[in-house]
């Protein structure tokens, strides 16, 4: 899993320095932002259900060689709070077990955009499509009397994909304000497949 991460990191300073290299001396080509993403789950039987993440931001690189086609990528981290399972034998006068579970993830997305506008003054707004490679890291703490006794990691690649759309506000501005809409379908193929995911991402951009 770490030989996969590593190879992905790698690819993606390729592409933007594939980017870099080969773009006109236009400011206009390439541009960064930094994001809030705020998810929501909706479930197989439609309900809707707000997903505690704490910590959930991603930092882009935009880049557009053409007039109506743009392409983003960059890496995201969120981070979840902790959860507390008890054992069969908790809560009892002896003994009281229990775990915590941290989970965290790392995200690679890979981002094109078709542009409405040609040349937009002050806002371009977009259609978006990704695929976004995704790696969630598990660590689990075992307790004995409020004592440790035990910790376990586990990683999953957890690929999705999603369509959107989104808007650059203020672009004539030195920071403009990026807002996108997504709806996104894990790949894999436990209870991810039985849910949507919908997410509003916020943030500024240079």
């Amino acid at each position: 899993m770490r030989n996969t991460l590593k190879y992905l990191l790698l690819a993606t300073f390729l592409i933007i320095s594939i980017g870099l290299i080969g773009q006109e001396k236009k400011s206009s080509l390439l541009s960064y932002s930094l994001s809030y993403i705020q998810p929501t789950l909706i479930s197989s039987q439609g309900e809707f259900e707000y997903v505690p993440i704490y910590l959930n931001v991603e930092a882009n690189v935009h880049y557009k060689p053409f007039d109506f086609i743009s392409f983003t990528t960059g890496i995201g981290y969120n981070r979840n709070g902790e959860s507390i399972f008890f054992s069969h034998s908790s809560f009892t006068l002896e003994q009281s077990n229990y775990q915590e579970l941290f989970v965290s993830g790392i995200r690679l997305p890979l981002q094109i955009n078709f542009h409405f506008t040609k040349e937009p003054m002050k806002t371009d707004s977009y259609l978006k499509a990704v695929y976004t490679n995704g790696f969630t890291f598990h660590k689990n703490i075992q307790y004995e009397n409020d004592v440790a006794t035990g910790t376990r990691h586990a990683s999953f690649y957890d690929p999705s994909i999603g369509i959107g759309i989104g808007s650059i506000f203020l672009k004539n501005k030195p920071v403009g304000i990026i807002l996108e809409g997504l709806i996104e379908k894990y790949l894999r193929y436990d209870s991810f497949n039985e849910a949507t995911w919908y997410s509003i991402k916020i943030g500024v951009i240079i």
